[in-house]
């Protein structure tokens, strides 16, 4: 559950600097700043998938959409200190956060 959370924000943050038309995240912690779409106290060195999300223009599209809401809901519980308490989660509860993650991506590929 930890790496394909974290295979989510790796996913925004290429989609970003395809977006911004950035090679790096360096580039596009600049690009935002410039473009004052990231205020000057955040970065996109972040786990937050949210914020990244909001980065995008697909974030308004993504909140009102009936699918993408319910996946991102579940996918955005997603947290990196997971990787040091890997046994508190079922295999059932393991199971629908992998399914959410695999339609966000996907709607992420289609929708940013």
């Amino acid at each position: 559950m930890y790496i394909a959370g974290y295979a989510v924000e790796c996913l925004l943050k290429t989609k970003l600097m395809h977006i911004y038309n950035c090679r790096n995240l360096r580039s596009l912690d600049v690009e935002l700043h410039l473009r004052s779409l990231l205020p000057a106290h955040r970065t996109v060195f972040t786990h937050d998938l949210e914020e990244l999300l909001k980065l995008s223009p697909g974030y308004n599209r993504m909140r009102q959409s009936p699918v993408a809401l319910p996946l991102f809901s579940r996918v955005n519980r997603w947290n990196p200190a997971w990787r040091y308490a890997p046994d508190w989660v079922t295999e059932a509860d393991a199971s629908g956060f992998l399914n959410a993650v695999e339609g966000f991506m996907r709607w992420i590929d289609n929708n940013l």
